[in-house]
């Protein structure tokens, strides 16, 4: 087993296609699926399954996937720590975002490190702050920001901000002129949430059951996206930050009230691994991302203020 096979083998799966791969990778398709025979006849397994539509990895080849990306990550880590001895940060890192940072920060962080840093490679990945954190423990991950930090030993949590969560409804909304609400006002509202396993879940009902609180969940869906959508036609109300709507509420899609009696705020953190070492061009793209998240408390944007 060899890293180019490896190499070839996750561009395949990811692509879901030999000839796509072949011309991401400009390999010729023969040397393609010759490299991918070979892999399988070493494991003893069928990797890949071929059908019209393209390709799949089989439930082995699912395996070796996780495995491979890991063992790729380890390589280039190994080679960024050379590279450090001599020159600037250079290399690639991956950074998680939860889709509401994503929308917020991910322009910011590539302009930034494209000037400060132009020899380091940045891959965004957004996903659940749940995920994040697990991908970050299994080195999917450089860093991620992430909410409600995990009993993982081997992660660090920094909190960087703390943000109030606020009732959202459609753009016609009329529960109140006021820019505040009582939390206590969710039991009588058609709630669209993510599900229980989600930090905000987790939160809203820490809230409720503190208070004692029943409320009513029509949908569950863990996408930030798909349920602005959802309550922007009317068919519900959510609970967000309003960094995460801020754009819809000032089009009058979306209307935002900051929930008092009592207040709902969380913290987000910055989450790296303290079991690995830390190459200058991770050390580098974490001060970045402090320092993006400090100038957006200071401009007032996204209500943001300093972790409690």
């Amino acid at each position: 087993m060899t890293i180019k096979q490896l190499q070839y083998f996750l561009r395949i799966a990811e692509l879901k296609s030999f000839s796509k791969a072949s011309a991401y990778l400009h390999v010729a398709q023969p040397a393609l699926g010759l490299q991918i025979r070979k892999l399988e006849e070493e494991l003893g397994a069928k990797l890949l399954n071929r059908h019209s539509r393209g390709v799949t990895p089989t439930e082995a080849g699912q395996l070796l996937r996780e495995h491979a990306a890991i063992i790729l990550r380890q390589v280039e880590r190994a080679s960024q720590s050379v590279s450090d001895l001599s020159g600037p940060p250079r290399g690639k890192i991956a950074v998680g975002l939860t889709a509401t940072l994503n929308l917020i920060l991910a322009t910011q962080l590539v302009e930034r490190c494209s000037r400060d840093y132009p020899e380091i490679s940045l891959a965004i990945v957004d996903g659940m702050s749940e995920d994040l954190m697990e991908w970050v423990e299994n080195d999917r991950l450089d860093v991620a920001f992430s909410y409600n930090p995990s009993a993982v030993q081997e992660l660090v949590f920094e909190p960087l901000l703390s943000e109030d969560l606020c009732l959202i409804g459609h753009g016609g909304s009329n529960i109140s002129s006021e820019k505040t609400v009582r939390f206590s006002k969710i039991k009588s509202l058609p709630m669209v949430l993510p599900s229980p396993s989600s930090g905000l879940r987790a939160l809203v009902n820490e809230a409720a059951n503190a208070q004692g609180i029943e409320y009513n969940v029509v949908f569950e869906i863990d996408s930030v996206s798909a349920i602005k959508e959802i309550v922007a036609k009317d068919i519900g109300y959510t609970i967000l930050p309003m960094g995460a709507v801020r754009r819809e509420v000032e089009d009058g899609r979306l209307t935002a009230q900051r929930f008092e009696s009592p207040a709902l705020s969380r913290n987000m953190y910055l989450t790296y691994s303290s079991k690995r070492p830390t190459s200058n061009a991770a050390a580098a793209i974490r001060e970045v991302m402090r320092k993006v998240v400090q100038e957006n408390i200071a401009s007032g944007a996204w209500s943001w203020r300093p972790a409690e």
